[in-house]
């Protein structure tokens, strides 16, 4: 049989009928899947069970990957409206929350640091402290992902660590210490190549450090929501730091049994074949780093305008101190302010602003005009739009359940005694990582908390400190968004990474609750729960 190529019609005749599930099961599959479904469009209450369906239906089609994932994702504002769930107005208006412009923003900070060649600099740092080695490679990534995530905001911190990810790797690809791109051809033509294994553990290790970093800090939400009207942020830290350190590292050891080889494998054989270039690799970055040069005024406004928006970030809300939030009229300024501010400035200040004639008189290098710190072509590049368009659509998700009554329908079949209940409790635990796993926490904390609430501690309690199990899924939160398509990775790949560090973390973190369950209730419990 001759090859079939995109566009020949029609395509040539055959009679091996087994091609047919190699090439068209994906068609099959939708069709098939909300079929197998549609039982559930007769149970009651309707709004639920209509929801329920059509959540299972997008999220099938996206781990599956039937469909392209930007069509996926416009599931929910086509039927929601036609289920009679909510107005399209109000759909619509889910998908671009506060946090959606936060993430604009960070892709801004990621483009330009790609373009000002920040990211090579800093990559030739982490080279000359790491070497060639995965291992402190990922042990860096973490520390400096975990301190960013702390301090700033996980989603910064995730963006910048996969920069640094990336120029490193790079680095590796050249020197053949590692082959970045993978021989697995891609879905479609002229898409970009998927990355070796390997190279996929080194990018999941900055966003799943930075949601485990980002459950025991006082500056970041979902911490900053839980604070308003539940948990003090000591019972929180207190509660989140044991599972926090120990997911770290519970991360660490399965990416590197799972992509790195650390056990032997097929992954351990090819990259000890490529073990004899390690010799010259030191000799060949130094090299190209001298080549590089100094950095220039452009690397350094770049760094310096990242440095304001860390700053920015940190002092919004800290819940420890008078925040700059705080100050004026009272109208609320969410994240989405310094990051689009910053985003601003990068187009606004020019590239070479330190040798403009006009600001210290000197003839310039190369006189004409002057481009911005960021172009709208290079930001065009950076853009993941099929993982943006899908991390609406997890917003929305949290948005339809709260106006379908599921949340309150859980709240509900959940309602027992103040008292400690193992099986609430157990329950609980399961609940928030699975809703975890399908939307960001925020967005969870700020819809779904104050409904779960009314089941009572027992449930309550593990629900809300569940919440930071962000590992199975690109869209269970931003950060792993913008890891998950700067580096390409597809949604089983999430599956096949996050569940162990998932079941781990809900249990400690159930542990960790269950241990500190009385303090918490007894003192550190708002009134309003």
């Amino acid at each position: 049989m001759a090859e079939y190529k995109p566009g020949d019609i029609p395509l040539a005749e055959t009679d091996d009928r087994k091609l047919c599930c190699k090439f068209h099961y994906k068609g099959v599959l939708i069709l098939l899947i909300p079929i197998a479904f549609g039982g559930l469009l007769a149970g009651k209450p309707v709004l639920i069970y209509r929801f329920l369906y059509l959540t299972i239906c997008l999220y099938l089609y996206y781990i599956l990957n039937v469909m392209a994932s930007g069509a996926v994702a416009f599931i929910y504002i086509t039927f929601i409206p036609i289920a009679g769930i909510a107005g399209s107005g109000p759909v619509s208006f889910s998908h671009y929350p506060d946090l959606m412009f936060l993430v604009y923003g960070t892709i801004m900070m990621g483009a330009v640091m790609d373009s000002s060649k920040l990211s090579q600099h800093l990559g030739f740092a982490v080279i000359r402290i790491v070497g060639s080695s995965f291992f402190w490679l990922q042990v860096l990534l973490a520390v400096v992902v975990s301190t960013i995530a702390i301090l700033v905001n996980p989603t910064v911190g995730a963006a910048f660590g996969m920069k640094l990810a990336q120029a490193v790797v790079n680095e590796y690809n050249d020197a053949n210490v590692i082959k970045r791109d993978s021989d697995e051809e891609p879905y479609e033509q002229g898409a970009r190549a998927y990355p070796t294994r390997p190279v996929i553990g080194i990018f999941l290790t900055c966003c799943y450090t930075a949601s485990l970093a980002a459950s025991v800090s006082p500056f970041v939400n979902p911490n900053g929501i839980l604070i308003k009207y539940s948990i003090k942020m000591e019972h929180i830290i207190m509660i989140m730091a044991l599972p926090a350190f120990l997911g770290i590292c519970i991360v660490i050891l399965w990416l590197q049994i799972l992509f790195m080889g650390l056990f032997g494998g097929s992954v351990k054989r090819d990259l000890a074949e490529m073990a004899e270039n390690k010799e010259d690799f030191r000799l060949t970055v130094e090299e190209k780093r001298m080549d590089m040069g100094h950095w220039n005024a452009y690397a350094i406004l770049v760094f310096i305008l990242i440095l304001i928006l860390f700053v920015l970030l940190h002092t919004r809300r800290p819940h420890l101190y008078v925040a700059w939030e705080n100050v004026g009229n009272g109208v609320e300024t969410g994240l989405s302010i310094p990051a689009i501010f910053i985003g601003l400035l990068l187009f606004a200040i020019p590239a070479n602003y330190l040798f403009c004639r006009y600001y210290v008189c000197r003839e310039p290098d190369k006189p004409g005009t002057t481009p911005s710190l960021l172009s709208w072509k290079t930001l065009n590049n950076n853009v993941p739009w099929e993982d943006i368009f899908m991390l609406g659509a997890a917003f929305c998700c949290v948005f339809c359940g709260l106006k379908s009554g599921f949340y309150a329908k859980v709240a509900e079949s959940m309602w027992g005694s103040k008292r400690f209940d193992l099986s609430r409790f157990m329950c609980g635990a399961g609940m928030g990582t699975l809703l975890s796993a399908l939307s960001p926490s925020t967005t969870l904390a700020k819809m779904a908390v104050p409904v779960m609430k009314r089941a009572g501690y027992s449930f309550a309690l593990p629900f809300m400190t569940a919440l930071h199990n962000q590992f199975l899924l690109p869209i269970s939160s931003p950060a792993n968004m913008i890891v998950a398509g700067w580096g390409n990775i597809r949604p089983f790949q999430f599956l096949l990474a996050g569940i162990v560090p998932a079941i781990f973390f809900m249990l400690l973190t159930a542990a960790s609750t269950m241990l500190c369950f009385d303090e918490v209730v007894s003192k550190g419990i708002n009134s309003k729960f």
